[in-house]
């Protein structure tokens, strides 16, 4: 077995080892964007998903449900649970963090619980509300966006 040279605790360049590839950042690698794409769709469908579910026991488990309704509910809300679940893991091996792929099944979620709430129940939202899902629209922009370089990158070239 060959052994490699010893560290001696300093950082070694990459010119020392020119077999070895190089790590582009993450803007720059082949198929970034349709990864980051990927990940936000599988996100935006993991709340949709949520979402429905939660309309889906609410049908079941609501006052008065015959038997059959209680039953298809269950059904709905334990095959959009694992739809749910599936797309938000996929999110998550697309996205670039996990409070990237949390915060936007999130805000997906809570917008579509208000559709499917005004569409199914006649559930109206106060101004309040909507100004709380403005503000996690606000957060989840800002940490969407290309993060500035650091100031020890930026001094390096």
């Amino acid at each position: 077995m060959a052994a490699g040279p010893q560290s001696s605790g300093a950082a070694v360049s990459a010119a020392a080892y020119p077999d070895s590839p190089v790590e582009l950042p993450a803007h720059l690698q082949k198929g970034a964007m349709r990864r980051r794409f990927w990940g936000v769709f599988n996100c935006l469908c993991a709340g949709a998903f949520g979402a429905l579910a939660a309309a889906a026991a609410k049908l079941a488990f609501g006052s008065q449900v015959n038997i059959g309704l209680c039953v298809l509910g269950i059904v709905a809300m334990a095959s959009a649970n694992s739809l749910m679940w599936t797309f938000f893991s996929r999110g998550l091996s697309f996205s670039m963090s996990s409070a990237i792929a949390s915060v936007t099944v999130t805000f997906s979620n809570i917008l579509c619980s208000a559709i499917l709430g005004y569409l199914l129940y006649g559930e109206c939202q106060e101004i309040l509300w909507w100004g709380g899902v403005f503000l996690i629209l606000c957060g989840l922009t800002l940490i969407h966006r290309k993060f500035p370089p650091t100031w020890k990158e930026s001094k390096e070239q």
